[in-house]
């Protein structure tokens, strides 16, 4: 069952068809589907005995009191249903502890979504995001409904109402679930750990990355790497192509910065083998600097020896300054090549126009990139329009790869099933995971090198802009 409160307005064109996704009040798992909403707030009709309609079957708007029909259907979908084969798995009338796996023939998983469904505005891309994850888990939910696996989703819409989410915890976090996603804000996810650490459910967080969210909690599994695996993995990168000296780290001059590249040199020095701490080279700039003269980074740029420029900056409170730290060097830097590597900000940023990409050869470290040029992305974008009249952002294949892979691991390896993940190395549409035991910042177990705090995925990209796009780099 998936459950979400209607108080949404209809919109015109085919945005009607995709806001009410989040009017589904009822979907089961376990049956072909025809789902009816409208705009009143009484329960549609949920009609079993119907077959599935076909992808971009005529979608029935009629007229006052409007009411909209959604026939959801990925029958005939093109993209590949299945990265692994399914898993086959024999009848079960009860929960069996089988071979040290606690195995249930269905499972209750509770999903904690920022929709605002009390508000929505699909201009909002903050909102429309979390929308487009949740049109890729129903999409994946038909799949594993296929293969024969069995859940009940009740969906949470975080935002709706004035009741915060932590006064709703109690009748979240409960005996029948077996397994929560979400939440997106930073405090709630904090506060979810622990009661879920407490209760003995995984928390499955899609968002968030952070390694002070919890201690000693074998039920949290962080699905995006933390700010240090990606300075890492620049690291790995730029260490393994360069040598001592060539690469400038470039920041303002203050405590974070300093930090980032002592980070950096230690990484260098003691992660990675090399035999000095000294690899990489601080270059400290000003805002009055970057905005007033031409030469910003003259005495960088006159070195002959660099070749690349590390900017640490990952939050978007400095886009503006990295943005224009990437507008001088691409004017002073004239005839001479150089690379320029950053975080996933960069990639992201609405700022950076594409001839900054190619002038600066610029590579990014990031967790969820899209291949457009990848065949079943391109299928999976083209059903996605024809379904729900939007082109999928990168969350909906986010939420599509996510809902799969956990989907198939916990009917594989039951409640406990994230103890088993280091075995489940996998690559889906969009994402890969490489799930391995972490330790937070502020870890009690420290000097325990066989404890751990959470769980988290591990498996980061650099991409490369060559020709007109980016590309994966080998």
């Amino acid at each position: 069952m998936i459950s979400v409160q209607n108080h949404l307005q209809l919109l015109s064109g085919n945005k009607i068809i995709f806001a009410f996704l989040l009017m589904i009040f009822l979907v089961s798992c376990g049956a072909k589907k025809a789902v009816t909403s409208s705009k009143t707030k009484d329960a549609p009709v949920y009609d079993s005995s119907k077959p599935k309609p076909n992808v971009g079957s005529e979608k029935d708007v009629t007229s006052e009191p409007p009411k909209v029909k959604i026939k959801i259907d990925t029958t005939e979908l093109k993209y590949p249903k299945s990265p692994k084969p399914p898993i086959v798995v024999k009848d079960k009338s009860k929960p069996t502890n089988k071979g040290g796996l606690l195995l249930k023939d269905s499972y209750n998983i509770k999903m904690l979504i920022p929709l605002n469904s009390d508000g929505y505005n699909p201009n909002e891309l903050s909102q429309s995001r979390f929308v487009h994850f949740y049109a890729g888990v129903m999409i994946a939910l038909e799949i594993l409904d296929d293969e024969g696996l069995k859940f009940t989703v009740e969906v949470i819409d975080t935002e709706e109402g004035i009741k915060p989410l932590k006064d709703k915890s109690s009748d979240i976090v409960n005996e029948d679930t077996d397994l929560i996603i979400g939440p997106f804000d930073r405090d709630d996810v904090k506060l979810f750990a622990e009661l879920c650490k407490e209760k003995r459910i995984p928390l499955v967080s899609p968002w968030q990355t952070s390694t002070k969210i919890t201690n000693e909690n074998p039920y949290y599994i962080q699905m995006k790497p933390n700010l240090k695996e990606h300075f890492l993995k620049l690291a790995q990168s730029t260490t393994s192509e360069f040598k001592k000296g060539e690469v400038y780290i470039v920041g303002k001059n203050n405590k974070e910065t300093n930090s980032w590249i002592s980070y950096f040199q230690d990484a260098a020095a003691d992660k990675l083998g090399m035999n000095t701490k000294d690899f990489y080279i601080p270059y400290y700039v000003t805002d009055d600097s970057l905005s007033l003269g031409p030469t910003a980074f003259n005495r960088l740029l006159k070195n002959s020896k660099v070749k690349a420029i590390i900017l640490p900056n990952y939050s978007y409170v400095d886009e503006s300054f990295a943005y224009s730290c990437l507008r001088r060097l691409m004017a002073e830097k004239g005839g001479k090549q150089i690379i320029v590597y950053g975080m996933p900000m960069l990639y992201e940023s609405e700022k950076i126009e594409f001839d900054y990409y190619h002038a600066l050869q610029m590579r990014m470290v990031m967790s969820d990139f899209v291949d457009e040029n990848q065949a079943d992305i391109r299928a999976f974008r083209r059903d996605f329009l024809d379904l729900y009249g939007e082109i999928p952002s990168p969350d909906a294949i986010k939420g599509y790869d996510l809902m799969l892979y956990i989907g198939r691991n916990i009917w594989k390896y039951g409640t406990g099933f994230q103890n088993y993940l280091e075995d489940e190395a996998t690559t889906y549409m969009q994402s890969t995971y490489d799930i391995k035991k972490a330790k937070s910042e502020d870890s009690p177990t420290a000097n325990d090198p066989d404890a751990f705090d959470y769980y988290e995925n591990k498996h980061l990209d650099i991409i490369e802009f060559r020709g007109t796009k980016f590309h994966r780099r080998n």
